[in-house]
This record gives C-alpha cells, structure tokens and sequence, in this order.
C-alpha cells in the first residue's frame, strides 16, 4: 500500500474531495461507537505525550549529570516538571462530518517553546477516503506549506481515528487547522495557542488567523 500525496493547500483539497465522493466501498462494517473510539483517541494520545516528556526528562537528567564549574546558588533549586495542558474541541459540523478534536501539549514553566499533539475522531465523512486535520503557524514564520497534524484513512462506515504527531511551537503563536478534504471553500475549522493546549472554533468563510 502507498502513501496518500498529501495536498498543498486548501483549493487542491477541495477539488480532491469532489473527485473522492465517487469512491465507494462495498461490504458490510459494524459501526463503531464514537465514544469509544474519543477514549481510545484520548488515551492514545496521553501516552504519545507522556513517551516524549519521559525522553526530554532523561536528557535532562543526563545533562544534570556533568559537572557544573559554577559557584552555587543561594537556596535550594528543584528542577521543574513540563505542565500538560489538554483541550477537547468539537470540529465545527460541514456536509454531515462532524469530528472531535484534542489538542495535548507540554512547556517547562516560562519555556518559549512546548511540545504538542493534535489528534482526532470523525463520522459521517466519505467512505475509503483519506482525511487530514491540515494547518499551519498565523505567525507566518513557517515557509512550508500546510502542515499535516493529524490522518487517518475512513471505513466503509466513514468513521475514522485521526492519528497525530509530535510537534514542536512556540507557545506564545497561534496555529489554525481545518479538515481535508472539503467540501465547501474557506471551511471552517480551530484555532488557538496550541502549544498551549487552547484552541477555539471559528465558523465557514472566516479566516483562520484573526486580526
């Protein structure tokens, strides 16, 4: 099995979601429960977290290990632990796919950069489709095209887990994202500080990175 090519920005998604509404796929599928596929996303993703915190807290413990020609200072000095912050959001509703997400992110206290993730779960979507949650920084920082923060590829039901990755932000910028494949222009979709763990919904023909 290949890899789906992954669009590069809105206007080829939307054309792909037209020509992906001829797939069908045949065979009957018992149609999971949302709930329980929110959960397993939740849990999932958790753990993906707690995985990258464990290895950023045994590299500090082994840096911690060589020694340290500076004078001490005064009063003791605790090394501080990564806060972990996580959102859930509902995807806003668009030609009967409703979704929701859950942003997990962690920053050492006053840290400019934070590690997060961002998975989902969606039903009612087209069939043997391959789905992203598609974004990007609204700092404009980021010269790349459209990030993939998250894919997952539906069943005969349209139901599908949205995997996620691990990323790397400043937490003080905004991100955006939307679903892909759309069916309408300008969709509508999340944004937030998601280094953070905030995100918020913002509505069809809005852009996705206020001011």
């Amino acid at each position: 099995m290949t890899s789906p090519e992954i669009p590069t920005c809105n206007e080829e998604v939307f054309d792909r979601a037209r020509e992906a509404a001829d797939v069908v796929a045949a065979g009957p599928a018992r149609s999971p429960r949302p709930g329980v596929l929110f959960w397993l996303l939740v849990l999932a993703q958790t753990a993906a977290l707690i995985a990258s915190i464990t290895v950023a807290l045994h590299y500090r413990a082994e840096a911690g290990r060589i020694p340290d020609t500076r004078p001490p200072a005064a009063g003791p000095q605790a090394s501080p632990w990564p806060e972990v912050t996580s959102a859930v959001i509902r995807l806003p509703a668009v030609g009967g796919v409703v979704g929701t997400v859950v942003i997990t992110a962690a920053a050492l206290p006053g840290a400019g950069q934070g590690q997060f993730t961002v998975s989902g779960v969606i039903t009612g979507a087209m069939p043997d489709t391959y789905y992203n949650l598609i974004g990007n920084d609204c700092s404009g920082a980021d010269a790349l095209p459209d990030d993939v923060w998250a894919s997952g590829h539906t069943g005969a039901n349209g139901t599908a887990d949205l995997v996620g990755y691990p990323w790397t932000g400043a937490v003080a910028d905004s991100y955006w994202l939307v679903l892909d494949p759309q069916s309408v222009n300008r969709p509508p979709g999340l944004h937030g500080q998601f280094a953070q763990g905030r995100a918020a919904p913002y509505p069809v023909g809005q852009s996705p990175c206020p001011g």
